[in-house]
């Protein structure tokens, strides 16, 4: 498959990490398909700025925690290009409560975005992926650690881990199933500074990385021909510190 020929969809693609990688991705060529739920605005302007670029760029809307929507996002994003060869799941919501008055609410709006919507998005992407289609999951460096104000993030990203596994098994040889486990790249915007000390302070690096070292990473992922089921760490080195 030629880089020219890319059709990627990333969920989650108006801001942040997720914008980071569809500017790396519109940059190799990819024609880029950005998703949003309430960040349309933000979508829109990449995708203008992508265009006048010379490049070619789309926008699809959908709330990620209804049911049906992830199936229908990769639908909406089929239609605008006729094909999908890049799936990236980058959609994510970020629960912080204490272990002991986490509601049910919380926890199922956690893991309806961070663990379902992803594996439904890539069921339906791999009903109309052709041979050598990736798919790429943004899981977290939470899903190996353990912090209880975040227990519900954390299980959700653990899932993720485990359906992103399961599925580069079953989808091989046809379809490439991968992820990439961010650490502190773009901090939680209530985060504050002394929260953002004392992470990093168990970084071997020692210092924050940035969106672009997640979107390096995915870029790498969809041009590793035999790689597949791998959980790519971009944290510093704080996996290997804990």
């Amino acid at each position: 498959m030629s880089t020219a020929a890319r059709v990627t969809l990333v969920t989650g693609g108006a801001r942040r990490v997720g914008a980071a990688i569809v500017r790396a991705c519109a940059a190799r060529g990819d024609s880029v398909v950005i998703h949003a739920s309430s960040s349309i605005a933000e979508a829109e302007a990449l995708a203008d700025a992508l265009r006048q670029l010379g490049g070619q760029a789309a926008v699809v809307r959908g709330d990620l925690s209804e049911a049906t929507t992830p199936a229908r996002v990769v639908h909406d994003a089929v239609q605008c290009f006729g094909r999908l060869d890049v799936l990236i799941n980058s959609a994510a919501t970020f629960v912080q409560a204490d272990l002991m008055a986490i509601t049910p609410a919380q926890w199922d709006s956690s893991f309806a975005v961070n663990s379902r919507a992803p594996f439904f998005a890539a069921q339906a992407a791999a009903h109309v992926m052709q041979e050598g289609g990736v798919i790429v999951n943004i899981a977290d460096h939470l899903a190996f650690e353990t912090m209880p104000n975040l227990v519900a993030h954390a299980a959700a990203k653990a899932s993720l881990v485990h359906i992103t596994r399961t599925l580069a098994r079953a989808l091989a040889p046809r379809i490439r199933v991968n992820a990439v486990a961010p650490g502190l790249v773009s901090a939680p915007e209530d985060f504050t500074a002394d929260q953002e000390a004392r992470f990093l302070r168990g970084v071997p690096l020692g210092r924050a990385g940035n969106a672009s070292d997640v979107a390096n990473a995915v870029c790498w992922l969809i041009d590793a021909p035999y790689v597949t089921g791998a959980i790519v760490p971009v944290d510093g080195g704080r996996g290997v510190a804990r």
